[in-house]
């Protein structure tokens, strides 16, 4: 058993608590507004991506993301005069690499010594990145519930178009959308239910079959193309949303064709997604652009890939490079 005295005689020093708080994320940093200097512990320079322990706040504000810039620098300028606890959040970067770092503090004189304020640097981006992922998912799943009104309309126009009875349109559309049923579910089901590689062939031709007519899908993906587990919902919400605006606004909904290709070249995937214009009396609905930046989203980020997409008289071309390692 410790007693009292013990516990005095270790006393804590400035190594330890920096040690102690830096695992747990946080850094110490303060600034002085007179000489506009800022002064970075180890973690905290770290955080902006410097070796210099004290730097100028303005070459700091310049590695500030564009996006957050103007406003990270109101609220880090009027920390020197407000004397109310402030907590701001930015990123330090651009593109999905960025770090978003959390500034917490009390301003003005309370939380000054001598000429400097200080305050400390908290790496949030971990969580950031969680609340990105679960307003994508709820995005998504609003998207997914406004869509299926028109993809319904859609396929219920392709199985109309070569049933010859009654009881065979309804045999083949209940087969279709339960087919959908199954794609839209692996496409947002959790990652975790998936073991192994899963060839991409197969999981295109799975994600495409509600929509397939005679030979209106080809789907043309070397064999030996396989994805890690983690990745099979990324490229199921991809060819999701590239069948489902398909049957929504380009061939899918009016009769014409469409064709994926996909090949390996040294460490890089390549899948190009191509479709002739629709058919003139093809139904047309208002896009809500959530597609684009679901697609943005899923292969800039998560799959640190990237894609174009050109529309023209002659239909739609996709095509997007991922990398494999």
């Amino acid at each position: 058993m410790i007693e009292r005295g013990e516990a005095a005689d270790e006393a804590w020093t400035l190594a330890s608590f920096s040690d102690t708080i830096h695992r747990g994320g946080v850094g110490l940093w303060a600034w002085s507004p007179s000489r506009r200097l800022a002064r970075l512990d180890s973690l905290c320079r770290e955080f902006w991506g410097t070796d210099e322990t004290v730097i100028g706040i303005d070459e700091l504000f310049a590695r500030v993301n564009l996006e957050d810039r103007l406003g990270m620098v109101q609220d880090w300028e009027a920390s020197a005069t407000d004397p109310n606890p402030y907590s701001f959040d930015f990123r330090v970067g651009h593109g999905p690499e960025a770090r978003w770092i959390s500034a917490r503090g009390v301003g003005g004189e309370a939380g000054r010594v001598g000429e400097w304020l200080q305050a400390i640097f908290m790496d949030v981006t971990e969580h950031k990145r969680a609340e990105e992922a679960e307003r994508l998912l709820t995005a998504e799943l609003a998207h997914r519930v406004s869509n299926m009104f028109s993809v319904a309309r859609a396929l219920t126009s392709i199985v109309s178009r070569e049933a010859n009875s009654t009881s065979s349109f309804a045999d083949d559309l209940a087969r279709r959308f339960g087919v959908l049923h199954e794609a839209t579910t692996l496409a947002t089901r959790s990652r975790r239910l998936d073991q192994g590689h899963v060839r991409l062939e197969d999981l295109a031709q799975r994600i495409l079959a509600p929509y397939l007519q005679g030979d209106n899908i080809a789907v043309a993906i070397a064999s030996d193309v396989t994805v890690d587990s983690d990745k099979t919902n990324d490229y199921a919400m991809i060819f999701h949303e590239l069948a489902t605006n398909s049957a929504k606004y380009g061939a899918l909904s009016g009769g014409g064709a469409v064709r994926l290709d996909g090949s390996v070249s040294g460490d890089t995937l390549r899948l190009t997604w191509s479709e002739g214009s629709a058919a003139p009396d093809a139904v047309k609905a208002e896009g809500t652009g959530f597609g684009s930046r679901l697609l943005k989203q899923t292969i800039e980020r998560s799959l640190r890939g990237s894609f174009q997409r050109t529309i023209d008289g002659d239909g739609l071309h996709f095509e997007m490079t991922v990398p494999l390692k």
